[in-house]
């Protein structure tokens, strides 16, 4: 009877254990699950290889986003056009890229939105031709590589001019800004329009002359890079973009207080070195706050992003690269959650 007494005792005593311990993992998994909607939907941001772009890795390993508490996923697009397309199909939430280039799509009626500049080209867009190569006006009846309809076309032309030359001047080789710095590299054209890191690579293989660079003052917020996202990310992840963009602003204190850690990062998700990152930010200007709020204003400069988007829209326009022009951009541009963030960083 004893026995029997101890061995049904035993058994109750297993049965309220293994409640305890089902209660306490059912907590804990409800805690895990909490946490994790706390974070909200997962936003898709995608970069490509410029040096602005690549910040967004520092935000993302150096936890910026985790003190959010937003669920970002930072993916890079080795072939530009593909970042473009994902963005405008809506497999992507955000991408960075040049106004110029969602200039198009615009026009053909995608719902893409401009919400921050993230940077202008500052250096780091340039018109490099072989060392014998000493002016742009020395490239009269040169072959000169460009991915046509793209930022550096536009920098190309806009070169062309200064110096009192057209198209008509130079042959004009059609292919991407990749492929234009291999051309250049192996001596199949004499000169090439091409940003960095590309930019960087072809001087050092080659020794060639940067004739002109975005850090030259006529060339001047010529070339901006923007957070741009599609319509319905703007209406189903608004908070966690906010969010998002948080974090892009907060990691400037990375940037200036932290910056071996910051390359390091950098580093670690880029084809780049920490030395590499550092030169390639020299021509990047990075945008602040403050400086977004100037952007978004009407303005007689390029710096103001309508100005820009008007002028952009002649070159497409004129190049058949869009076949009509907007009667404005309001539609395209969306301060709302700038606004909105940078009213709550700056209370």
């Amino acid at each position: 009877m004893k026995k029997k007494l101890l061995a049904l005792l035993m058994t109750m005593i297993m049965s309220i254990s293994l409640s305890a311990c089902g209660a306490s993992s059912s907590q804990t998994g409800e805690s895990t699950a909490n946490a994790n909607d706390s974070k909200g939907q997962k936003v898709v941001l995608g970069i490509n290889d410029w040096p602005g772009g690549y910040w967004w890795l520092a935000v993302d390993k150096m936890g910026y986003f985790d003190e959010q508490g937003v669920d970002v996923e930072v993916k890079l697009f080795s072939n530009y056009s593909d970042g473009l397309n994902a963005l405008n199909s809506g497999k992507i939430d955000l991408f960075v890229p040049a106004l110029a280039d969602i200039i198009p799509a615009y026009v053909r009626g995608a719902d893409t939105k401009v919400i921050m500049v993230q940077d202008y080209s500052a250096g780091a867009d340039g018109l490099i031709a072989k060392s014998d190569i000493k002016s742009v006006k020395d490239l009269k009846g040169k072959n000169v590589a460009i991915e046509l309809g793209g930022s550096d076309h536009l920098f190309l032309l806009k070169c062309l001019e200064n110096a009192g030359l057209t198209t008509k001047d130079v042959n004009l080789v059609n292919m991407s800004t990749g492929d234009a710095s291999n051309a250049f590299i192996s001596g199949q054209v004499d000169a090439a329009a091409i940003w960095e890191p590309s930019l960087s690579m072809a001087q050092k293989e080659t020794g060639g002359n940067i004739l002109a660079s975005t850090k030259d003052a006529e060339y001047e917020g010529l070339i901006p890079a923007v957070l741009a996202t599609n319509g319905n990310a703007l209406k189903t992840k608004r908070e966690e973009i906010k969010k998002v963009m948080k974090a892009w602003f907060n990691a400037r204190d990375g940037y200036e207080n932290k910056f071996d850690e910051f390359a390091k990062d950098v580093s670690s998700g880029a084809e780049v070195s920490p030395e590499e990152f550092k030169t390639l930010m020299e021509g990047c200007a990075v945008r602040t706050m403050d400086e977004n709020a100037e952007a978004f204003k009407d303005g007689d400069t390029y710096v103001s992003l309508k100005k820009c988007s008007s002028m952009l829209s002649e070159f497409l326009y004129d190049n058949g690269l869009i076949d009509s022009k907007p009667d404005n951009f309001d539609s395209l541009f969306d301060s709302s959650i700038f606004d909105e963030v940078y009213a709550e960083m700056n209370k």
